[in-house]
């Protein structure tokens, strides 16, 4: 009963997600959709926000994770700010984007050091096959940056802060991996979030960075995204709690 409570809150955030989707169907330019979904998407971004500090607030957990998990949703959240590039914020900052990126750099180095705090980083070495993991999450955002993200026209800030935001997303994700494969359990759930968002962040570029703009510029992303920080939350959690 526990586990379906703590599941509930990120679960019921993304039904919510799709709902609001379906409302946007008939709106066929991003651009258009974008200013209809900005109070939406930062609203459920806060909803996670809330859901990480209270969660972590009401269970036994290690403090570095207690900690740690949290705050790198709140560097999300920072990060989700500056992407959803609001009008008083584009007029500030001539790329909000990359304080974006820079806010999720952060936000992943959180989540690297609330895992290291949660599995032996030995154990990941020698039963997690974390070396050869690693090897191969940082060469594949570094192709899928060079062949769908980079774009010489755009600029250079973004195109350096996205490269080395990729590597920093493969490690973290080759982290989650490892020690799903070495410890198992709910690392799996934790380790779906990473990959979910090694997913959002692989559209995110090819649209938005690269300067494509489909008509799920925002939407596809978001809705990957919301599903890693739930199940990264609520993974992270049964991890430090035994659950």
């Amino acid at each position: 009963m526990e586990t379906i409570c703590f599941a509930l809150v990120p679960l019921t955030v993304v039904l919510s997600f799709l709902v609001h989707w379906l409302t946007l169907v008939k709106i066929g330019d991003p651009r258009e959709r974008l200013p209809f979904c900005r109070g939406a998407y930062l609203a459920m971004s806060f909803q996670m926000l809330l859901y990480s500090w209270i969660v972590f607030g009401v269970v036994d957990a290690p403090r570095p994770a207690a900690c740690l998990i949290p705050l790198g949703m709140t560097l999300s959240f920072a990060g989700d700010f500056f992407n959803l590039q609001f009008d008083s914020i584009a007029r500030r900052s001539k790329e909000p984007v990359f304080w974006g990126i820079v806010s999720f750099g952060l936000a992943l180095f959180c989540y690297i050091g609330a895992f290291l705090s949660l599995a032996e980083p030995s154990i990941l070495v020698s039963e997690g096959y974390f070396i050869p993991v690693l090897a191969a999450l940082i060469l594949l955002p570094a192709i899928i940056f060079r062949l769908r993200v980079y774009n010489p026209s755009r600029s250079s800030s973004i195109t350096a802060g996205a490269f080395i935001y990729g590597l920093i997303l493969g490690g973290m994700t080759a982290v989650a991996l490892s020690a799903a494969i070495a410890v198992g359990g709910a690392w799996y759930f934790v380790a779906a979030g990473a990959l979910f968002f090694l997913l959002s962040d692989a559209v995110m570029g090819e649209t938005t960075i690269y300067g494509r703009h489909p008509s799920f510029e925002y939407q596809l992303p978001w809705f990957t995204y919301l599903v890693a920080q739930g199940l990264i939350i609520f993974g992270s959690v049964m991890v430090a709690t035994g659950g």
